[in-house]
């Protein structure tokens, strides 16, 4: 009869053993998956990124408090950007600010909130742009916005709705509503008493 009960308890133990194996073998096929392809895949605060061509030479440079890189979208955004873009000759042209903005793969800035871009080349007639919303190719330097637009230049300033232009060229077209306004450059009286 001992004989008999040991077998009964080992058979027990067993049944026991495999039950509770087997039930930890699926506990572990319900592992709970994070999907982090929405989750950035590295993030800074207060950032410097220098962007060069081929040759080596500097292109643009973007400052911004934050920055979040997302590898499934390819975009990166960031927290008030704070951009200058150079010429070939490594010289400084124009100077770009935002709230927000977002890099895609192809090279094309979308800016939102606040957008002021000023030309720091002096020899040009156009001076700063600023609207709400605009977005920069930035391999052709090309510029569009489909918002309320203000352009101040030598001696003028313009507004309307919409917007195309080329910084590298320096040009701007204000596409419908257009209104400017002409500031005749202050005359000095040279005469004598």
């Amino acid at each position: 009869m001992k004989k008999r009960n040991i077998i009964y308890i080992l058979l027990i133990i067993l049944v026991t053993s495999i039950y509770y194996y087997q039930h930890d073998e699926s506990g572990l096929n319900n592992i709970d998956v994070v999907d982090l392809s929405t989750q950035p895949i590295y993030q800074s605060d207060r950032m410097e990124t220098m962007i060069y061509d081929p040759t080596g030479k500097l292109t643009y440079k973007i400052i911004a408090d934050t920055v979040k890189r997302f590898d499934n979208t390819g975009e990166t955004l960031f927290e008030s950007p704070d951009v200058t873009l150079y010429n070939s000759d490594k010289i400084k042209t124009w100077h770009i600010l935002a709230k927000h903005a977002t890099l895609t793969r192809d090279k094309l800035l979308f800016l939102n909130e606040q957008v002021v871009l000023t030309n720091l080349l002096t020899d040009s007639q156009l001076h700063k742009i600023m609207t709400d919303n605009a977005k920069i190719d930035l391999t052709t330097q090309m510029v569009t916005s489909s918002d309320q637009v203000t352009i101040e230049g030598t001696n003028f300033t313009s507004t309307g709705v919409g917007l195309l232009g080329n910084l590298h060229d320096k040009t701007a077209d204000i596409l419908e509503n257009v209104k400017t306004y002409y500031n005749p450059p202050n005359m000095t009286n040279n005469s004598t008493n």
